[in-house]
């Protein structure tokens, strides 16, 4: 999903963000002091100058190491991760690529888009369903996440994932495949509250990501995120993010380090706050 409060975010919003990171005292219930400083120092290490953090990166995930070898071996991947959507990631247009599992344990999960005031979908949020359709046919066993919340001003019942549900069915995807999240308002959320459903499907293992072109790096950055942090909460390894398959949009949307760190910090204080 990409809101307002996950692009074009006023000063005030980036002032927030430096507040955050230079707080003196833990937020997180799971972090000692100086566990939760290393980890905001190499957030806003790599927001503030992401060509140039790598030294000061490596001696805060060191020093995390020494403390906390588990907790630094997930932040060691967490900024790993977040380098390469931003350096390396390929992005696959139209349909998801050869070589994914071919069974249920894959699941397909398309991010949603605001919804027009009388409630229909967006051209670009159809775009997404087309996109996610295509890999549903590619993948027939596969699962398709849905996930949206109510963003209709005027239909504040019909959701975003309910929408998208609705489409691919009338266009031949059984039901019993469907996965609906349809309370989130945020990318963040996005991941956070569909990990909640995907944990009660115990077959599920890997996770291909469908969006738009533009928003791809940040949709795989937040599940990736949802599924490091929460195998350190809850000592159980099971998701990742394997791919993706982009929706192109002419856009002039963005999402670089510093659009991203807040929607980083603020999802990993939910879940290491739960």
């Amino acid at each position: 999903m990409n809101k307002l409060n996950c692009f074009g975010r006023p000063a005030a919003v980036l002032l927030i963000l430096i507040l955050l990171l230079s707080l003196s005292s833990p937020v997180y219930a799971l972090l000692s002091e100086t566990e939760y400083k290393l980890i905001s120092d190499m957030v806003y290490s790599y927001r503030t100058l992401p060509d140039a953090s790598q030294k000061q990166i490596r001696q805060d995930l060191a020093s995390l190491k020494s403390i906390n070898p588990s907790l630094g071996k997930t932040w060691e991947e967490l900024m790993e991760y977040w380098m390469y959507v931003n350096n390396d990631l390929v992005l696959h247009y139209d349909v998801l690529p050869d070589g994914l599992p071919e069974d249920d344990s894959l699941c397909i999960t398309v991010l949603g888009y605001q919804l027009l005031p009388n409630g229909s979908m967006d051209e670009e949020l159809i775009g997404r369903c087309s996109v996610a359709l295509r890999c549903a046919e590619r993948y027939p066993k596969a699962f398709i996440a849905v996930t949206g919340g109510g963003t209709a001003m005027m239909h504040p019942d019909l959701t975003e994932a309910g929408q998208m549900a609705d489409w691919l069915m009338e266009h031949g995807i059984s039901k019993d495949r469907i996965i609906v999240e349809d309370n989130s308002q945020t990318t963040a959320e996005n991941a956070l509250f569909t990990y909640r459903l995907l944990k009660e499907i115990p077959q599920i293992r890997a996770i291909a990501i469908v969006t738009s072109d533009y928003h791809v790096s940040l949709g795989c950055l937040l599940f990736q995120e949802q599924f490091l942090l929460s195998s350190y909460v809850e000592g159980e390894n099971r998701f990742s993010v394997f791919t993706n398959a982009a929706f192109h949009q002419e856009s002039l949307m963005s999402f670089t380090p510093r659009n991203q760190a807040l929607d980083v910090w603020m999802l990993s204080e939910t879940i290491l706050n739960s």
